[in-house]
């Protein structure tokens, strides 16, 4: 999926309909402020490879070129990405860090010619990816990446940026980033932006209803946030066992205060492979029960 914003065009690719790609919109809107900042009005190209199956080390490239990227199991030769050669910064990643990528992009602009001059073409062989690809070297980009905050990169974090909305699924509750945290809130024809829940990381965002949503804020936990008549924010509730289950979860209501929550699993049992496992969430007493089928079975 592929959005621009101002000189910043974003990409990312994963296999689901992941939050990852709402917070890459983030990261597009916060890069554009910061070439403001810079007063640096060339493309921008922030290319991200998400790695959804699981954890992993992320890793980070610069370079400036046409954004291509040559397969190493492919032949042909790629045709250029961009229309113009351009700063490229490229992530791999299970989680995109606002942070992090401000602070490449800000590397990257004060070091343009250096890129330049000193990108390499490199394989690189790991987390699902066969590619040949040109950037500085790796040791120095990740050192940028986890080094520390500038004072201009600070400032622009604290820009207030809104998730994008799609029309279709509008909701009363939503949230906006600031300042490293997520700010999950609702309004009225009273109330603006009233912060229910405030978190590092937004896994999953699943509207239930006008004034209902579902967050988690990892892999494995997860609030229920209810907006007008009686607004709050549930206790964290963590998924116990999801045997590395690394697909959005099936989220459905039942009634006014039942969620249910699926997902497939392999186990080392003997059966039928995968298994389903389905949970009930009851929003009344804020009451989790982990596994539904075995307690219908019980009965």
């Amino acid at each position: 999926m592929i959005k621009d914003f101002g000189n910043v065009k974003v990409r990312i690719k994963t296999g689901f309909q992941y939050e990852e790609i709402k917070k890459s919109w983030i990261i597009g809107e916060l890069a554009n402020k910061l070439c403001q900042q810079l007063n640096y009005t060339k493309p921008v190209f922030i290319d991200f490879n998400h790695y959804y199956v699981g954890n992993c080390e992320p890793d980070y490239f610069l370079s400036f070129d046409d954004g291509s990227i040559i397969q190493t199991w492919d032949s042909d030769k790629p045709k250029p990405y961009l229309k113009e050669n351009s700063l490229v910064i490229r992530e791999v990643s299970r989680q995109f860090t606002p942070s992090i990528t401000l602070k490449l992009l800000e590397y990257a602009i004060g070091n343009a010619d250096k890129i330049k001059s000193t990108q390499k073409a490199i394989e690189y062989n790991q987390n699902y990816c066969q590619w040949k690809i040109k950037t500085v070297d790796t040791l120095q980009v990740k050192k940028v990446a986890l080094g520390n905050i500038s004072d201009l990169v600070k400032k622009v974090l604290l820009t207030k940026v809104y998730r994008q909305e799609d029309e279709k699924s509008k909701s009363d509750i939503s949230y906006y980033f600031q300042d490293n945290k997520y700010y999950i809130f609702y309004n009225e024809y009273e109330i603006k932006d009233s912060v229910l829940l405030t978190v590092d990381n937004i896994y999953q965002f699943k509207s239930i209803s006008f004034n209902k949503n579902i967050v988690f804020d990892t892999d494995s936990s997860f609030y229920f946030i209810q907006g007008v008549n009686n607004p709050h924010s549930s206790k964290r509730k963590v998924i116990e066992k999801t045997y590395n289950n690394f697909e959005p979860f099936e989220i459905s209501t039942v009634g006014s205060y039942k969620v249910t929550f699926s997902f497939w699993y392999y186990d080392k049992t003997e059966g039928r492979q995968p298994k389903e496992r389905n949970l009930l969430y009851k929003s009344d007493t804020d009451e989790l029960l982990q596994d539904l089928d075995k307690k219908i079975d019980e009965k």
